[in-house]
């Protein structure tokens, strides 16, 4: 770039700036250890950790990992966390990691953009596997996309050979992989020829590997020689199931296999295989493998005849000869992932749940919370208070709403759990921070009202006979009306039953106040439908956007999920009148909307967001996807131009409710798997590059985005590391 061409830009970024410093650090609000409670309960958490790892050699060194928010270490057995580096990865989500044997700083990590049902995700474009030699101060790529030849990829783990810990292997949906140099500077990769599919689980035994493999639609497990060399054997007796399965999990104890069979429906089983013999003992029946994708299993390295076992949500001890079960304490959080024992001290056991990580100083007769500086709340819902930017809202997945408030009046803010569950859409009154909304999706859930901070709550859905919209719970307050909120529901009327629509209500506080407020069977056609997200504007009060999923067939006649937006001008009008007052916009893409917000000049103008851009743009100059200015006819509301404004913003995910156009400002704040993003008026034309603001934000999914007018704060939820907030003015 020539001189006077860089100062053009320059100065036309720093002009509109509109006095912001962009060049600071985002701080983390938390929350970052277990939030207050006025009750015990078994949903209270941190947020979930997929996994923990004890190295074997350094007493108390501990790495733990979360699916979605990263990988961190301790050094004192869990008294105190920090992030491992994972922050910096371009994709903040670690499904796996391990210690080298030998090198205490040697840690190997697996990044994915995302779990996949509480499993390992694809690694995409940017994860794969990491190796760090300084303690996650500085971490190197060392398997990629490339090194599979496809960004579908899912790596489920790693294992060093017991013999060579220079050789190291990969397991992964595309088979099994190893180096025999893992601390080289490059390092090159080979596939074992012969195993073919996934490989979920790997063990060494008697101078053989074994394999948990899938394979054109069948689960087994496979076994070959150390030395890599001849076909791999199948192990059939050890698995002789009729039904189909979800996973099967393999543990060495003694001369033997453990193999942990999961059913998909039914009771699962745990075996015993001696390979000597080729013969298989049913070891217990009846087992439920509903969380920890099989691997909350392990073998005690003091007593071998003590199994750890997940068993529905919890977990459960045996004495494996004579299958007795141990009693175990149940103070944790609910929803077990992984199970690990201590190698020093035989007393000492490990579990991670979907609220952090415990840890049982007396064989789990009792366990305690190790969770500080775990920050990993998966974040499905933010809210702040217009007249305390300190008050936040949040709705997790897992681990129910928090509130950050000053509950003593003493100037000290601090998280509390208000109610469990997994949380959703929460909401907080313009004009008075003490009236709170939060929902979550369970049976019996819904959207609550409270009118003190949330100490106290009352169910909306259940007020008004209203069945819950579960997990499409959406809801929005009206900019200047108080009281006036609009959320979804499940209809139980014969002609739309299951079908989710709109309803309004002007007093949470009483019951029977509800009114329906769409039918888009009877107005627009739609036999099965879901309004999944409701979307407004400050600038046009009584506007009101509903965001429909409508199942159809397509022309082939297979099953469609079409992405549908509708509008309506008079949200406040009598309850028929809204009802028929509902028109469709056209969108670019029949895909998963993010959000949706009014230009405050033009109400014939939206922004609209996509929870993830195109994977491959037609150019690279072409539509990302992620992010359009829409301009509509006033007249008849017929699309009359659309600009895709992704412009120099990654493409990656978006997110939902990641949208701000501060009041009556042509300026804009846009959040992403990147950071956070500000536009000026041209940039929202489509003609100038974005700019990215402060540095330091994790790399998660965003949910929720906020700009305090006043005090010129951005405050941001991530789905996997909790809230940040950053100072836009010194």
């Amino acid at each position: 770039m020539r001189p006077i061409a860089f100062l053009v830009l320059f100065f036309s970024l720093s002009a509109y700036g509109q006095g912001f410093n962009f060049s600071k650090q985002w701080q983390y609000l938390g929350p970052d250890s277990i939030p207050g409670y006025h009750k015990k309960r078994s949903d209270v958490g941190i947020g979930p950790v997929e996994f923990i790892r004890v190295h074997p050699t350094k007493e108390g060194h501990l790495l733990a990992g979360s699916l979605n928010g990263g990988l961190f270490f301790s050094e004192n057995r869990g008294e105190q966390w920090i992030n491992a580096g994972s922050d910096r990865w371009d994709y903040s989500a670690c499904a796996w990691a391990d210690f080298h044997p030998e090198k205490p700083d040697y840690w190997f990590a697996v990044s994915n953009k995302s779990g996949s049902n509480a499993k390992p995700g694809k690694i995409g474009k940017e994860g794969g596997l990491f190796r760090t030699k300084s303690a996650g101060s500085n971490w190197e790529t060392i398997a990629n996309h490339k090194t599979f030849g496809s960004d579908f990829t899912t790596i489920y783990g790693t294992r060093f050979d017991p013999e060579n810990p220079k050789r190291l292997y990969m397991m992964s949906s595309r088979g099994l992989y190893y180096t025999d140099d893992c601390m080289a500077l490059i390092v090159t990769w080979k596939k074992v020829e012969g195993v073919k599919g996934w490989i979920y689980d790997m063990d060494f035994l008697g101078g053989q590997i074994y394999l948990s493999n899938f394979f054109k639609g069948q689960w087994r497990v496979i076994s070959m020689n150390s030395d890599l060399n001849g076909r791999p054997k199948i192990v059939t007796k050890a698995h002789e199931v009729n039904k189909p399965l979800r996973t099967i999990t393999i543990e060495p104890i003694g001369e033997k296999l453990l193999v942990l069979v999961d059913q998909k429906q039914g009771s699962d089983q745990l075996w015993e295989y001696d390979p000597k013999n080729d013969v298989a003992e049913l070891v217990l029946n009846n087992q439920r493998v509903n969380f920890g994708s099989g691997h909350t299993l392990a073998v005690n390295p003091h007593n071998t005849n003590e199994i750890f076992i997940g068993q529905s949500t919890r977990v459960r001890m045996y004495e494996r000869d004579s299958k007795t079960k141990i009693k175990l304490g149940s103070d944790y959080h609910v929803d077990v992932e992984f199970v690990a024992y201590d190698p020093f001290d035989a007393n000492i056991r490990y579990m991670a749940t979907h609220g952090g990580m415990y840890i049982s100083y007396d064989k789990g007769a009792s366990w305690e919370s190790k969770s500080k500086g775990l920050g990993v709340a998966e974040v499905m819902g933010l809210a702040v208070s217009n007249t305390d930017p300190n008050q936040v809202v949040i709705g997790c997945f897992h681990d129910g709403s928090s509130v950050l408030a000053d509950w003593d009046k003493n100037g000290t803010y601090s998280w509390r759990i208000v109610n469990g569950g997994d949380a959703l859409t929460p909401l907080i009154d313009p004009t008075d921070g003490g009236v709170i909304y939060t929902s979550n999706q369970y049976t019996g859930g819904g959207i609550f009202w409270s009118s003190d901070t949330a100490k106290h709550n009352s169910n909306i859905h259940n007020r008004n006979g209203l069945k819950t919209s579960g997990w499409e719970m959406t809801a929005v307050l009206h900019p200047k009306m108080d009281n006036l909120l609009f959320f979804n529901y499940t209809r139980k009327d014969e002609a739309g039953k299951g079908n989710i629509d709109v309803c309004r209500t002007a007093d949470a506080s009483q019951k029977k106040n509800a009114e329906i407020i769409s039918d888009f069977g009877k107005t627009h056609g739609l036999k099965k439908y879901k309004v999944y997200g409701l979307f407004n504007s400050p600038f046009y009060e009584n506007e009101l956007y509903a965001y429909v999923l409508h199942y159809d067939k397509n022309s082939e006649n297979k099953k469609t999920t079409y992405h549908r937006l509708f509008k309506t001008q008079n949200c406040v009008g009598d309850a028929d009148t809204v009802i028929n007052s509902w028109f469709e916009l056209e969108i670019p893409i029949s895909t998963w909307i993010g959000d949706v917000e009014t230009d405050p000049f033009n109400p014939n103008i939206i922004y609209l967001s996509y929870v993830a851009g195109k994977s491959h743009p037609e150019t690279m100059f072409g539509d990302k996807g992620l992010l359009y200015a829409l301009k509509y006819k006033s007249s008849n509301h017929v699309l009359k131009k659309e600009v895709d404004i992704t412009r120099n913003i990654p493409n990656t995910l978006g997110g939902r409710f990641n949208i701000v156009i501060p009041y009556k400002d042509r300026v804009m704040f846009v959040a992403t798997r990147t950071g956070v993003w500000f536009a000026n008026e041209r940039v929202m034309k489509g003609s100038n590059r974005w700019e990215r603001v402060g540095h330091g934000l994790p790399h998660c999914k965003i949910f929720g985005l906020h700009y305090h007018e006043k005090e010129k704060i951005l405050t941001v939820g991530l789905f996997g590391r909790g809230v940040w907030r950053y100072y836009l003015t010194d």
